[in-house]
């Protein structure tokens, strides 16, 4: 899973470390490696980004609110 290059250092000092702590920084340089810590998808453009926005007005008059909203205010309606 680790490249020799993302390995090289912990080989480099391995008379330096424990077991544990060859685990732990072998375990992080995997994760940092397979995480993604971008929280936008920098594949959708602008128009995808923007459909996808859902926002919901309690003060609007038409009745577009979707059934799951309903049904959730119902059922909170019910319990008090």
């Amino acid at each position: 899973m680790l490249s020799d290059e993302d390995k090289r250092d912990v080989i480099a000092n391995k008379a330096d470390y424990t077991l544990e702590e060859i685990k732990s920084k072998l375990a992080v340089i995997c994760f940092e490696k397979k995480v993604n810590f971008n929280l936008e998808d920098s594949s959708k453009n602008e128009e995808e980004k923007e459909e996808s926005v859902f926002t919901f007005d309690v003060d609007h008059k038409e009745d577009s609110t979707p059934d799951w909203i309903k049904a959730v205010e119902s059922t909170m309606n019910s319990r008090f």
